[in-house]
């Protein structure tokens, strides 16, 4: 009776492990064609970065001075890069993190 007690608490806890991990995809963003059907004209894509932290109207102006017509930036995403920087005097270490903000997203117009 024991051996089927540790048997199934063994095959419970292989379950309950294997039930919790899971594969990270990451996917491109999302590519627009020009359709006739849509209301928009995509212009391109835009990348901008920055050391601060960054948010949408920094982005639209990257946009606008890349292109003049740009109405919206849709699909944005944002990263954060950290790089640690390691200095050590003797036996004194000191760690510093600078993080580097990217946010990519696609330039429209409206038609």
């Amino acid at each position: 009776m024991k051996k089927v007690f540790y048997l199934g608490m063994t095959l419970f806890v292989f379950l309950l492990i294997t039930a919790c991990t899971t594969t990270v995809v990451t996917t491109e963003p999302r590519f627009y064609a020009n359709n006739t059907n849509t209301e928009f004209e995509i212009l391109g894509e835009i990348i901008y970065e920055s050391e601060e932290r960054i948010g949408y109207i920094e982005l639209l102006r990257a946009a606008r001075n890349i292109y003049p017509d740009c109405d919206f930036v849709i699909d944005i995403m944002v990263d954060q890069k950290s790089t640690i920087k390691t200095t050590m005097f003797f036996f004194l270490i000191s760690r510093s993190e600078i993080s580097t903000w990217v946010m990519r997203g696609t330039a429209i117009k409206y038609k």
